[in-house]
């Protein structure tokens, strides 16, 4: 893969730079027989996908800072996300990045593509990711321009409209369903310029009705009829069925900023420094690991300073830290670099694993979806498990026998109640959801699980409750203001405390 990120984004920027054609009657005239005159699709597609991952900004500023740290996977004792303080630029990153950056690219490569058989495929894969990057934004803020977004390439639209966030989801299981149905493997695709699933279109499938399961259960309290229609659906139409299936973006180790993973290239770079960061795994997650033994500790954290491994030497930082213990960073526990926080460590877009604890939460509810909610739990477990092999294999991976040993000491709450059931499974979702600090956030916020303790800090906003969204990009205000305005009338103030549509 040397090189092949740099050839590929390139290529992607010159292809959205030479969009326009000539006049008709001045082809030859005007046509340099030995310069790029049609857009490189391909490679502007490829670069769409690299786009959903976000990106260094998006991903340092509000996946590692705010999301996962509100969460409490990570913690800092100067973190916005751990005091629930508030940072324009961190709280902006996402909707900046999204709009500016991954939408902009899906709606640039939609707007040169023909509506041909050629390019159908293209089209509805475009349509899938653009519902990850668009419930991700709604799911941190709320309403935002939607269906007015990326107007300004064929309608002159400039200041889009925002949107209810009930209109936004309706369509994005209208785009999944449709989508996932148009895709058709008798069809031209892109062939390994896809490098999710290398134009396997079967697989394609498969993701665009686990993001259906995903956006289905979200609306699971606020309209739990239609949330059981589209999870049943997501479920006959065939969901992953394996590890095999999990969207797993890989990377490489350099250069940095175009092919290195971008939720661990910055903290590598600027921040881990030998086990100086300021950023570390937060109490609550290492003590649920530790307490457990979770086979899983090894593999994910580390004493960076030392190299140490032992998940008896693991120690994380309590979120309402306000300093480093002892005034020593180096006695707390790191995201590994031997594993998860290597700069070319692939990025795990979505699981298998949380597939399954989907099904299993679908069938606590008593919804139809083929198995029991037991299996579906195990099953998500072990795989939650299996998958770390896509770190490498500095560290010893998870044995049968170490799962084995695991769910034999925590089994399923069969005899226990929905609530400890769903407890159960969102708990171990937020695990699997590591690095992925904005889907945990969103499924913090339905369901309420893991039980977290609030941090009461003297410079947060929220008055020591957790945040139930973040705060729009300011600048909003000054380009988009009567559309701003009209978005927090109706949801309600721009706070950190708003609670959004679907969160009951």
């Amino acid at each position: 893969m040397k090189n092949r990120y740099i050839k590929i984004f390139c290529a992607a920027i010159v292809g959205a730079l030479t969009l326009a054609s000539c006049d008709k009657g001045f082809e030859e005239m005007n046509t340099n027989p030995n310069a790029l005159t049609d857009p490189a699709v391909k490679s502007m597609f490829t670069l769409a996908e690299i786009y959903v991952d976000g990106q260094d900004f998006s991903n340092t500023r509000g996946n590692n800072i705010y999301a996962a740290q509100i969460v409490q996977q990570f913690s800092s004792p100067t973190g916005a996300g751990s005091k629930y303080t508030y940072s324009s630029e961190y709280s902006a990153a996402l909707f900046g990045e999204t709009y500016g950056k991954g939408l902009n690219q899906i709606f640039q490569l939609l707007s040169v593509l023909e509506d041909t058989p050629e390019n159908s495929n293209m089209i509805q894969a475009c349509r899938i990711m653009k519902v990850f990057l668009f419930q991700k934004l709604t799911d941190t803020y709320g309403e935002v321009p939607y269906f007015e977004a990326g107007k300004g390439y064929n309608g002159n639209v400039f200041s889009p409209k925002y949107d209810t966030q009930e209109a936004i989801y309706n369509d994005l299981l209208k785009e999944l369903d449709e989508a996932g149905t148009a895709l058709d493997a008798t069809k031209p695709f892109v062939g390994n310029a896809d490098l999710y699933y290398q134009s396997d279109v079967a697989r394609w499938k498969k993701l665009a009705n686990s993001l259906m399961l995903r956006v289905a259960m979200r609306l699971s309290k606020v309209n739990p009829a239609k949330a059981k229609e589209y999870v049943e659906k997501a479920y006959s139409k065939g969901v992953f069925t394996s590890n095999d299936d999990s969207l797993v973006l890989k990377h490489d180790a350099g250069p940095a900023g175009v092919k290195t993973n971008p939720i661990t290239s910055s903290w590598v770079r600027n921040d881990l420094n030998g086990g100086e960061s300021n950023i570390k795994f937060s109490k609550t997650f290492i003590d649920l690991l530790k307490n457990t033994n979770d086979p899983r500790l090894r593999i994910y954290a580390k004493l960076e300073a030392t190299g140490d491994n032992n998940p008896a030497s693991q120690q994380g930082l309590a979120n309402d830290a306000k300093e480093f213990p002892g005034g020593d960073k180096k006695i707390f526990s790191d995201p590994n670099t031997s594993t998860v926080l290597r700069l070319d460590a692939p990025t795990l877009i979505m699981s298998y694993a949380e597939v399954q604890f989907l099904l299993a939460e679908a069938a606590v509810k008593g919804w139809s979806v083929g198995g029991s909610a037991q299996t579906y739990y195990e099953n998500g477990v072990k795989a939650a498990m299996n998958i770390l092999t896509i770190f490498g294999d500095k560290v010893p991976a998870v044995t049968p026998a170490e799962y084995n040993t695991y769910i034999t000491a925590y089994p399923f709450k069969t005899a226990g109640t929905d609530a400890q059931k769903i407890e159960q499974i969102i708990t171990q979702k937020w695990i699997v959801l590591l690095f992925n600090g904005f889907e945990a956030f969103s499924e913090y916020r339905r369901t309420g699980y893991p039980v977290l303790v609030p941090v009461n800090d003297p410079t947060g906003e929220t008055n020591g409750t957790i945040p139930r969204r973040l705060i729009y990009d300011q600048s909003e205000l000054v380009t988009n203001a009567a559309n701003y305005r009209e978005a927090i009338q109706r949801q309600g103030l721009d706070l950190m405390t708003t609670r959004i549509w679907w969160d009951k």
